[in-house]
């Protein structure tokens, strides 16, 4: 099948032999010329995490430490979680290879193998096989992830058509450099404007441009767009950092805390960070319930 190459999890295809379900399910061909690959399933689980759904690619240190903040406000045991986020170290070679982990929902059907390709600049995952129930108690929200080279993910803009995610379940909404003269503020939650006023006042009272400041506090995301102010959390954090920088929310069990990273194709580079105020939006459903923004 031109260029096409499967991750299939044998030992799940065998369960599937044993329910009965069609196991001659072909994926569409996918995988033009020029982008032909190998990818292994990492992990699989049919039934899955009853929660948001996402796509997230895992190619560095980074993007791994935050792939695990989709899975912070998750109860439960430890041992509930998927195998890669108790131990990350299984991410642990991005220098040769990426992963792509996702949450999907396929309604009345638990599949029995998940394959991947690509088409252009899109990685398609497909979950097959199972069978359709005419009714269930909730959706099966299968998780898996893929393992492959790190060619195939060259020239990568989208993953089945949505943008490239590698930095959790937060947005980055934007930074403004602060004055020299203003202390190290405090982080903390900006979800009411009334909040994002008071921050704005207290950095200008020690020297930053207040309409600037307040600017970015209240700029709109792609979060905000597609959610709704109801379902959204924004939290404002003091980061070192330069201009260029990418800007990270890593959110955990009971902290949230922000940090820059510098962009290895940045066009200048700045002899000496400075602080900046960072604003950021998440989701309300994956904050952990007492998680507290931290510096």
């Amino acid at each position: 099948m031109g260029g096409t190459r499967r991750a299939v999890l044998g030992t799940v295809m065998a369960l599937c032999v044993l329910a009965g379900c069609d196991a001659r399910v072909e994926p569409p061909e996918v995988g033009p010329a020029g982008v032909d690959f190998d990818a292994e399933v990492v992990e699989f689980d049919p039934s899955g995490f009853n929660g948001p759904t996402f796509a997230a690619l895992i190619d560095s240190e980074s993007a791994a430490e935050a792939f695990a903040g989709w899975f912070a406000s998750r109860r439960g045991a430890a041992s509930t979680l998927p195998r890669v986020v108790r131990n990350p170290e299984l991410l642990g070679d991005t220098d040769t290879h990426a992963y792509l982990a996702m949450v999907t929902s396929t309604g009345c059907r638990a599949p029995t193998s998940a394959t991947l390709g690509r088409v252009g600049t899109d990685l398609r995952p497909e979950l097959l096989g199972g069978i359709d129930h005419p009714e269930c108690v909730r959706a099966y929200t299968p998780f898996v992830v893929f393992r492959v080279p790190r060619g195939a993910i060259d020239g990568l803009a989208t993953v089945d058509g949505a943008a490239v995610d590698r930095d959790g379940p937060a947005e980055a909404i934007g930074s403004v450099e602060l004055s020299p003269t203003a202390p190290v503020f405090t982080p903390r939650e900006v979800t009411d404007p009334g909040r994002r006023a008071e921050l704005a006042d207290e950095l200008a009272a020690t020297g930053s441009d207040r309409a600037r400041v307040l600017a970015t506090l209240d700029r709109s995301s792609r979060l905000l767009d597609e959610y709704g102010p109801t379902t959204l959390r924004r939290y404002a954090f003091p980061v070192r950092s330069c201009p260029d920088d990418l800007l990270v929310l890593d959110v955990g069990r009971t902290e949230l805390r922000a940090r820059a990273l510098a962009r290895v194709d940045a066009a200048l580079t700045c002899e000496a960070p400075t602080t900046h105020l960072a604003v950021f939006d998440v989701r309300s459903i994956h904050v952990p319930d007492g998680a507290r923004p931290a510096s």
